[in-house]
């Protein structure tokens, strides 16, 4: 079964290999992008890798990424950033100018571009590239594209590794927060935040938290049929699932006195039956937090 990763799982899993000072092979950042749904999520991937100041190897940059950026300027930017590293090598990097002008916004700066390019040392097709300006459905074609290929590859193939390998990190790490100190990363206001807590509680990652402290909170017992967890994962850790009392899909908010602890079976029967019982229950759970 191939493995996916949410991006709250992506971005926790950075900030873990850089608590290891360690940095995310070529293979890992592929299929990473592989499984980003949309641009809000490989922008927030892309600010991740900046902010823990990551280097990447240059094919990653030049034969992944660059097919994946729709923001104008922070395409110049990482196209910059590729030419700075390779200027004296004057390799044909064709596609870092025609990517550019599929995202800029008039014929005037796809000429420009185009100059650009002939000044680096490239011979573009004037005629074919200055219509092309403006092309958002390019780019998302040739993401496809490379979707598609990378499913022969052997990144694809191995990526299962990457999810037992995070769900190990992920187990330990946690394991090494007491539950004071995991209640007291998620209240805690973001202004007040400082280090490692403010780079890994975010918009993204916060959930992941809450979703620990709900398990936490429960102690492997389920908070409706009040019976052992049905099972211990591959970590040896009681398997329970965090439900929102007031659905998320309703408004509901995400936070610790939102969310209960629940067995498959119970948390199945809560969203099938609705019964106004089990609520009042677990709603009781809430206020012991």
């Amino acid at each position: 079964m191939q493995t996916t990763m949410s991006l709250a799982e992506v971005l926790l899993y950075l900030d873990l290999i850089k608590r290891k000072g360690k940095t995310p092979s070529k293979d890992e950042l592929n299929m990473i992008v592989y499984h980003m749904d949309n641009y809000d999520q490989v922008k927030a991937f892309y600010n991740k890798i900046k902010e823990h100041k990551f280097e990447p190897p240059f094919g990653f940059y030049l034969s992944t990424l660059i097919h994946f950026i729709e923001d104008y300027e922070e395409y110049i930017s990482l196209k910059n950033k590729i030419l700075r590293t390779q200027r004296n090598r004057k390799r044909p990097f064709n596609k870092l100018f025609t990517n550019q002008i599929l995202l800029c916004k008039s014929e005037e700066e796809a000429l420009s571009i185009l100059q650009e390019a002939r000044d680096y040392g490239l011979n573009l097709d004037e005629k074919l590239w200055v219509a092309k300006f403006d092309s958002l459905e390019e780019i998302k074609k040739k993401q496809k594209e490379w979707k598609e290929e990378m499913k022969s590859s052997e990144a694809y193939n191995n990526f299962s590794s990457i999810g037992e390998k995070f769900e190990i990190m992920k187990s330990s790490y946690f394991k090494s927060l007491s539950q004071e100190h995991l209640k007291k990363i998620i209240v805690e206001p973001k202004s007040q935040d400082k280090g490692v807590v403010a780079r890994q509680i975010n918009t993204f990652t916060r959930s992941m938290y809450i979703k620990e402290y709900a398990k936490r909170v429960a102690q492997g017992i389920c908070q409706l049929c009040d019976k052992e967890a049905p099972f211990l994962d591959k970590q040896g850790n009681p398997f329970l699932e965090v439900h929102h009392i007031n659905y998320l899909s309703n408004g509901g908010e995400d936070k610790i006195d939102n969310v209960v602890a629940l067995c498959p079976n119970c948390h199945r029967r809560i969203h099938m039956l609705e019964d106004e019982e089990d609520f009042k229950k677990i709603l009781k759970k809430t206020s012991l937090i």
